[in-house]
Order: structure tokens, then sequence, then C-alpha cells
């Protein structure tokens, strides 16, 4: 047998092919598409809302003010909770995407609401600037990405959220609004994380860095191997996280660290093919645990290590086209790998069904109202089951856990948490909810559940 792609989707290593899987399905539609809204992995239900598309300020300005229902805005698509839905407008943001006054000495820029990340990155890069950091995709719009405090990995580097020093937004009345250091200063720590429930975002003034080349290093090890290092690890490098691969007992690891190194060639993407190889072996050998950890290893153990240079927003974010469900929670720093282990004993004495690879990352912290991350770094897990698979378990055995660590739900990712449930959570959950509702007094920028969330019961 060739080993070759058995395991490419947890990682970009060319690995081997182990089986011919049939090929996954894929998401090549837009969120937005003529037959309705619905989410990237179509887990929501598709709305009939009308799809809007204002060319410019004075149309957005004249769509909220005059909507006789729920205005909400989207981005990329890429979230499992029923942020978007609306029964009136749904509005994109396709026409809010320049990027404009870019500061080289300030390594600053504002950049449009609706900018999709992998279009800007290299607009950046022309200038000699990039992104300190990105997640592990880069398909969303800067709106979706901030409003949902979508991160990356690293010790010490924030969420995306943290890096806006300024932003414009059309309010729930249809006011245009400015909230940046020398403007209405005091809200701009809550609506840097504002779930688009204050209104709709148009630009933003995003803190750079200067232009860098990464190298990427990807290895596998043992996993209680690895559980000794971890720490070290995200303390030796940029960029760190790992990824448990299910019924194996290996993890494979993913480090960026700067260089000035010459660019070197990557190996293509094949990481649907592999997804497709996991899916197939736990198709084939569910019903015997130690075959399969005995062929993962055998795989495993042929994997050749990653070695590569390139630009930053290059090799931080991959494709990930492989329709999934997720559940992700941001733990603190020091339950992180203890929550994460009673997920996997978890997982591996109960569900032989789950073949995605449980994903490990770590977050520097901030002071923004609703972020995640907001007072103390916090290590983050996540869990994600293939599109077609039921993913019940995830409510009823893998949050309890989660939650039982103290942890906070991603905004964007499968969560069950109720709005007293959140208020427990952010010490500023109050604070954030009265300068929403100054924001938006006709609640135009809530649909059911943001206002479940923020005006209704727990």
């Amino acid at each position: 047998m060739n080993r070759r792609k058995l395991l490419e989707a947890i990682g970009g290593t060319t690995l081997a092919s182990y089986f011919s899987g049939t090929a996954l399905a894929q998401n090549v539609a837009s969120p937005a598409s003529a037959s309705g809204w619905q989410n990237w992995s179509k887990s929501l239900p598709s709305s009939t809302a009308q799809i809007k598309a204002p060319q410019d300020l004075a149309a957005l300005k004249k769509l909220i003010a005059s909507a006789e229902g729920p205005v909400r805005p989207v981005g990329a698509g890429h979230s499992w909770m029923p942020l978007v839905p609306s029964d009136y407008a749904i509005v994109k943001l396709d026409h809010f995407a320049a990027v404009d006054d870019i500061d080289t000495k300030a390594q600053t820029a504002w950049i449009g609401a609706g900018a999709r990340l992998h279009d800007v990155s290299p607009i950046l890069a022309q200038s000699g600037l990039a992104f300190r950091n990105l997640g592990d995709i880069d398909v969303q719009t800067l709106a979706g990405a901030t409003s949902t405090a979508t991160h990356g990995t690293g010790r010490d580097l924030s969420c995306l959220s943290a890096e806006i020093l300024g932003l414009r937004m059309v309010t729930g009345d249809g006011d245009e609004i400015e909230i940046s250091a020398s403007q209405n200063a005091d809200m701009l720590a809550g609506a840097r994380v504002g779930l688009g429930s204050l209104g709709v975002l148009t630009e933003m003034k995003m803190q750079l860095v200067a232009r860098h080349k990464l190298h990427r290093r990807v290895w596998f090890m043992p996993h209680e191997a690895l559980l000794a290092q971890a720490n070290k690890l995200w303390e030796t490098h940029r960029n760190f996280e790992f990824f448990y691969i299910p019924f194996s007992g290996m993890s494979m690891c993913i480090a960026h660290d700067e260089t000035q190194a010459a660019d070197t060639p990557r190996a293509e993407d094949e990481s649907d093919d592999a997804v497709a190889q996991l899916k197939a072996l736990r198709d084939y050998v569910s019903w015997f645990p130690a075959l399969r950890k005995r062929l993962l290893g055998w795989a495993i153990g042929a994997a050749p290590e990653e070695n590569v240079v390139g630009e930053s927003w290059q090799l931080l974010s991959s494709a990930r086209n492989t329709l999934f469900n997720e559940m992700e929670y941001h733990l603190p720093e020091d339950a992180g790998l203890a929550a994460l282990e009673e997920v996997r004993h978890y997982i591996e004495r109960q569900r032989c069904d789950v073949f995605f690879p449980f994903e490990t990352r770590m977050t520097q912290a901030d002071e923004n109202w609703l972020s995640p991350f907001q007072g103390a770094r916090r290590m983050s897990v996540a869990v994600h089951c293939y599109h077609a698979d039921e993913y019940q378990f995830l409510f009823t055995h893998v949050e309890p856990i989660l939650r039982k660590y103290g942890g906070r739900p991603h905004w964007g990712k499968l969560n069950s948490l109720t709005g007293r449930d959140f208020a427990a959570l952010y010490p500023q959950w109050e604070a954030f909810a009265d300068m929403r509702r100054r924001l938006d007094p006709r609640g135009r920028m809530l649909n059911p559940y943001l206002t479940n969330l923020f005006d209704g019961a727990a």
C-alpha cells in the first residue's frame, strides 16, 4: 500500500494515499446565493430574507433607517451560530472592501469591513505591511472575523479584534458613527467584538506590522510526549498549535517562526483528499479501535517533516473545503490541556465515529468587553465533526466538560449558552448590552438569537 495523503487534512504535510476514499462534499456556492443565505457548513436552515448589497454609504444608511424588520450583516458565512438569519434583510458588504489611508510609518490602514482577509494581505504586502497574525482560514471578511473575535495561535499574539484602532459603522438608527481613540473612545473596547449587534460596520483602522516571512515546520510526535512539552513549545515558537488525531495516540505539531531565509516551494495542498482517507479509515475499521490505531501509527511513522519558508499570510492560513461542524471553547491557560484530555478520553471511549483531529491553540489576553480572551491568555480546544455526521454529543457530552473548566465559547461556533450564561462569563456584559441599546434603540440589528441573548430570558 502507498502511504501518501492519508493524513493530509491535518496540516498540509504530504503523507500517503492509504485508501481511495470518495471525495467529500465541498461548498463552492456563495453563502448569500440566489436561493437564499445559508452558512458554510449548511448546518443552519436556509434563510429566505432579502439579500442586499448597498453600493455606498448613503444606500446603506437609507436601507437601515427605512428597514421594517431586522437587518443583519453577513461576511463569508463561516459561522455555526445563528448570528446572521433575519426575516427581513441580510446585508452583504461587498462594496465596502477598499484598503485606504495606508500609513507605512505608523503601520496602519483603514480597511473596508467587507474585504476578504485573503484579498487584503497581498495589497498590504505591496506597501511592506502585513497582519500580525491570521487564523486557520483567511476567507472571512474583516468585519466577520473581528466581530466574533476570530483568532490564530501564538502565546503572545492577540486575536484580530485587538488590532482595531478605530471603526466606522451605521448604527441601528441609520446614523454614521466613528469609534476611535479620538471619537467615542469609551465605546472602543465594547465595539471591537460586537457580533454585528451595534450596527453595520463599514471600515476599520487596523494596527499592522512590517511584512515578514515565516518558517513553517510540521512534525508528528506521541501525544503523551507532546503534553509534557506543549507549554515549552508555545514559549519557544512565535506560532504553535497541535492537532490530536483521534484513535492514534499521536499529535501533529505546527510551528511558525520569523525568518530572513529565502522562500522555498511548498507542496500542493491536498487536504480534502486526506480528510476522505481519514473518513474511509473510520468507516472501514471503526469496529476495531486497536487496528485503527495501528494503521494510523504506521502511516504517521512514514510521514516526512515539512519545512517551508514563505510570506506570513501564505503560510498561516489553509484551505478548508471539506464541510464540518465545530465546537471551540477558550479555556484558562492552566486548564486547557486537562480539558482536552477529558474530551479525548470521552471520545475514544464512546465516539468511534469521530475522525477529524482536535485542534489546540493559544491566544494572548486583551481587554475587549466580549472578547473570549478578555482579561487573560486562553488555550482553545476545538472538536470537529464531518458535516453529515450526528453532532448532538458536542452539546450533551463535550460542552459540559469545556464549561466545567471555565471555558468561553467561540462566538461563531457551536454552543448552547444563554444570555445569563454569558453574563456570568463576561464582567462587562451589562455594559455592552446598555451600549447596544443606545446605538440601536429600536432593535433593528437583532434577530431572534441575539434578542434572546441581550433582551430576552436566559
